[in-house]
């Protein structure tokens, strides 16, 4: 049945189909910068002429080691990480975190031979080489690399702003760079600093229904967790994670359209005008709620908001979504994260004679992706919620069309009682004409389902 959209005063003058974001569809953002963990290796600060065991947020972190200042030459004065150490090839792998799958990455960095004083000169005259790897299901790309030569001992030669670029096969992809040198000496190998990013982030996917967002990730430094841990994690304290918001993957947007109310079919031969009050209610959705459902463990109480069945998470995305929209005191706030609402709004809708109406919703809603973190023990955890939208006001449609046969012939069957009003009171003031039914074949109402 083919409706008509009547637009009636304080209603969007919109199709009520459009379940679209309230911005243009994203398109391939900008190139960006993308955060490297202690990408210069200062950290552990080593003596400028010494070393330092360990490279804090490269994994492993324990069994390397950083080259001071001035042992390791570079031109701005960075430390650097060998490749090799105490009798050992190494692999240096971080993650780019914030990347998405989908996403032109393309990573920098500077090389240099060794400048132990263990090499020898047979080591350093041609240089030395490494694996850039990138630590992903299939067959990623593994470019060897070789660097500079040196004619001196213990003196560097920096190569600046090397680069590989990829499209990132996962969210936050581990890259590695990994020691081929196996020669002699095994604590002399090349030297890496200064190791950036940048990307091109992929479109953001608007298709993805809130009922079947994609599950939540969980890290321990740089190695994959299970969720639960980290979601347990930032429940037992209200100040354990702090979240931050990934403004490239979120967006508001409206959903799909609903009916509210009754559907209101006017037999009469006036316009009835209907004075109403609905009430509507939008649920939150959110990927940890639906990891433990599918898990089989559904969070308590059921079917509830995240507030109630983790109040202290549910708060540290609050005031991680607050500090986002620029109050950083995550304080009192014009447009807080709303986990459900509730809303009751007054109808007076028109039903002309002849047709039927019914009103219809399209809820505004926001899509907020970002990411738990707590320092102390190096959890991360990825999550994604999606919750009715504060600073953007949901559609309200009133929609008619003309009644169908099977309407129109309910209009006119006989009255129940006298009381009912006679719409077909002599045939020249009848709303409209209707046969009688054959002799002997009862009159079929068939139910309408707008």
């Amino acid at each position: 049945m083919r409706r008509a959209l009547l637009l009636r005063a304080g209603c969007p003058l919109l199709a009520a189909g459009l379940a679209l974001a309230a911005a243009p569809p994203a398109q391939a953002a900008d190139t960006v910068d993308v955060p490297v963990a202690n990408g210069t290796f200062a950290d552990p600060k080593a003596p400028d002429n010494g070393t330092a065991a360990g490279h804090a947020g490269w994994s492993p972190e324990n069994n390397a080691v950083v080259f001071g200042k001035a042992l390791a030459q570079h031109p701005a004065g960075y430390q650097a990480a060998s490749l090799n150490w105490n009798g050992a090839a190494l692999a240096l792998r971080t993650r780019l975190w914030g990347v998405k799958a989908g996403s032109h990455v393309t990573l920098a960095w500077d090389d240099s031979p060794g400048v132990d004083k263990r090499c020898t000169p047979e080591q350093l005259k041609d240089g030395q080489t490494y694996n850039l790897s990138l630590i992903a299901p299939g067959n990623p790309p593994d470019p060897q690399i070789t660097t500079k030569g040196s004619d001196t001992v213990g003196t560097a030669n920096w190569t600046t702003g090397r680069t590989f670029g990829f499209d990132a096969p996962e969210d936050n992809p581990m890259v590695s760079f990994d020691s081929a040198e196996k020669r002699d000496s095994l604590s002399c190998g090349p030297l890496i600093t200064n190791v950036t990013a940048k990307q091109t982030p992929a479109p953001v996917d608007q298709k993805v229904r809130k009922e079947q967002l994609p599950g939540p990730k969980a890290y321990k430094g740089n190695e994959p967790l299970e969720p639960g841990i980290a979601v347990d994690d930032c429940e037992g304290s209200a100040t354990n994670c702090t979240f931050t918001v990934d403004k490239d993957s979120s967006y508001q947007y409206y959903g799909q359209t609903r009916i509210v109310g009754e559907v209101y079919i006017n037999c009469s031969r006036n316009a009835v005008v209907d004075d109403r009050k609905l009430e509507v209610t939008e649920p939150p959705y959110d990927n940890l709620t639906q990891y433990y459902a599918l898990k089989g463990t559904p969070l308590t109480p059921s079917r509830s908001d995240l507030s109630q069945s983790r109040p202290n998470l549910a708060a540290q995305a609050a005031a991680g979504f607050s500090a986002a929209g620029g109050n950083t005191a995550a304080v009192s706030t014009s447009n807080p994260l709303t986990w459900s609402r509730t809303a009751t709004k007054g109808i007076n809708p028109t039903i002309q004679p002849g047709e039927v109406s019914w009103l219809e919703v399209q809820p505004a809603r926001e899509r907020v992706a970002g990411s738990f973190s707590n320092a102390r023990n190096t959890y991360r955890l990825d999550a994604t919620f999606d919750v009715p939208a504060v600073s953007l006001p949901d559609r309200w449609y009133q929609r008619t069309g003309p009644l169908t046969d099977v309407e129109l012939q309910r209009c006119g069957s006989a009255r129940p009682t006298a009381g009912t009003p006679d719409n077909g009171a002599g045939p020249d003031k009848r709303l409209l004409a209707v046969d009688a039914p054959p002799a002997g074949v009862p009159t079929r109402t068939v139910p309408l389902n707008p």
